[in-house]
């Protein structure tokens, strides 16, 4: 058979050309519902991560979470999502380094400057000592401070008046810090603040932003607010994929995954975080929750009955690695307050 000339050297092409490059498809898990405030953020990273590598990797979001929130490095080393991130108190035990930026009276209420705080501390300091197996940690963030509240018509101005006081508290720093001081505490997680503020069984709350005041239901509860600068406690998270997916990777697109994470995605993180609480403290002023400085003596009491609590994490990390804790806490204290505005 007779072959034109054009078919010809379309076969020639066809032989001698390149293999088409292969698509990396990746699922990321979010655990916060889709109306949460972070999803257009990861949105937008998938998108730059598509145009940074020519569109040959795409990372997409199942719609609600893989696994209950303890379970997530369980879910994404098991392979069934290639990324995801995990409230850092579920990994305290196992990765004490990722609780460095919610150590005790840290916050200033810039969650970009915790953020990246967060992940550029924990990469100079912990990256190559902390092994997290089968994983591997790309960034991280952190959402807003918490604030003293009340669910009555009396705010909380003194000790005595926190004392009298049923108070529902985030468990671990928050709760353990309210226990020191010999308050009468219910500790749960913050998906319960709701019935448990609605049914009068608490008539404080700590632990919770001003955006989780209003997305968990809790504001038409809450009653009036004091402020803690630096706040006790904000909440941090770690943003981490499959190990075995990310070494499959090639090296050109984990450097673009990388550069395009880190503290850049701390960063965008963060100020989400910012105008989402800010948004959220707007909501409740309206709604008429006032706001007030929390006195210096009811301060001066939490931070007395938080040392231990910093003390415990430096123990930790200088026994599990050497490093003194202490010391990189008052550093990390300062290069928040350095880059944060009251």
């Amino acid at each position: 058979m007779t072959r034109s000339p054009l078919f010809a050297g379309l076969l020639a092409a066809t032989a001698f050309a390149s293999p088409a490059a292969a698509e990396t498809r990746l699922t990321f898990n979010i655990l916060f519902p889709p109306t949460h405030f972070s999803w257009p953020v990861f949105e937008a990273w998938a998108e730059d991560v598509s145009a940074a590598t020519n569109g040959e990797v795409k990372i997409s979001f199942p719609p609600q979470s893989v696994a209950p929130p303890p379970g997530i490095v369980d879910a994404v080393r098991n392979g069934v999502a290639d990324g995801g991130f995990i409230f850092n108190g579920f990994l305290a035990q196992n990765a004490p380094g990722t609780m460095i930026t919610q150590m005790p009276f840290i916050d200033r209420g810039n969650s970009e400057a915790m953020s990246v705080a967060f992940w550029e501390t924990y990469k100079d300091t912990f990256v190559d000592v902390e092994n997290l197996r089968g994983v591997e940690i790309a960034s991280g963030f952190h959402l807003g401070p918490t604030y003293l509240c009340s669910t009555t018509d009396q705010p909380i101005t003194t000790f005595d008046d926190l004392r009298a006081r049923r108070v529902w508290a985030l468990p671990g720093t928050i709760a353990d810090t309210l226990a020191a001081m010999g308050l009468a505490i219910t500790a749960s997680p913050a998906v319960q603040l709701q019935e448990l503020t609605s049914r009068n069984t608490v008539d404080a709350h700590l632990g919770v932003t001003m955006e989780t005041i209003i997305a968990f239901g809790v504001a038409p509860y809450t009653k009036s607010c004091v402020e803690m600068v630096p706040a006790l406690q904000s909440a941090s998270f770690s943003i981490f994929f499959n190990q075995r997916t990310w070494d499959r990777m090639p090296e050109e697109h984990r450097a673009a995954i990388t550069e395009l994470s880190g503290a850049a995605l701390a960063a965008r993180l963060g100020a989400a975080t910012d105008a989402a609480d800010d948004a959220a403290r707007a909501q409740l002023e309206a709604m008429g929750v006032t706001f007030a400085p929390m006195d210096a003596d009811l301060l001066a009491a939490m931070q007395d009955a938080s040392n231990n609590i910093a003390k415990g994490w430096a123990d930790a990390v200088n026994a599990a690695y050497g490093i003194d804790g202490m010391a990189l806490i008052d550093a990390t204290r300062a290069r928040v307050a350095a880059n944060s505005v009251d």
